[in-house]
């Protein structure tokens, strides 16, 4: 009996320390877990600022470049706008592009950069002179470009803001 008891106690102790060694694993396994979430979380917030930092330390210089597109600035008669000033903000839009914000533009942003570099580089269609509709699509096609640069900060912010929301 003293035999059976002994074997008892041993295997009750087994169990009781399977199950205390089951809970300490479970336990530090949701805790890394947990850590490994967290970190990552930083890390993202870390790089989220970077970059928004950064567009918002270029970008103006895209909406200076771009400057010379405003209708005002179009319809105005004293203004020339001949091929060779649209080439000049093509050539700055494209150095901009292409030296400093090459890896900064969203998706959204680099579509809309093309579509201004694609209205910019059409010709003349009446004597070397743009007529109204090429006007309004560069126009347009210039307000496209900065609203995306604009939501691209906006969404920065947005994202920014859900995360104070979830901490």
């Amino acid at each position: 009996m003293e035999l059976l008891t002994g074997v008892l106690s041993a295997a009750i102790a087994a169990i009781v320390s399977l199950i205390i060694a089951l809970i300490s694993y479970l336990t530090n396994k949701n805790t890394l877990k947990s850590e490994r979430e967290k970190f990552e979380r930083e890390l993202q917030r870390s790089m989220t600022s970077k970059l928004y930092d950064l567009r918002l330390e270029k970008y103006p210089e895209a909406i200076a470049i771009t400057d010379g597109l405003r209708r005002s600035r179009m319809s105005n008669p004293g203004e020339d706008l001949s091929e060779a000033y649209f080439k000049a903000i093509l050539a700055k839009l494209d150095e901009w592009h292409g030296v400093q914000a090459f890896l900064l533009l969203s998706p959204n942003a680099v579509g809309k950069l093309y579509t201004l570099r694609k209205v910019l580089r059409e010709k003349p269609e009446i004597e070397g002179k743009y007529s109204k509709e090429q006007i309004e699509k560069i126009w347009k096609a210039k307000g496209a470009f900065r609203g995306a640069l604009r939501a691209d900060i906006q969404f920065l912010y947005e994202e920014e803001a859900k995360t104070f929301r979830d901490d």
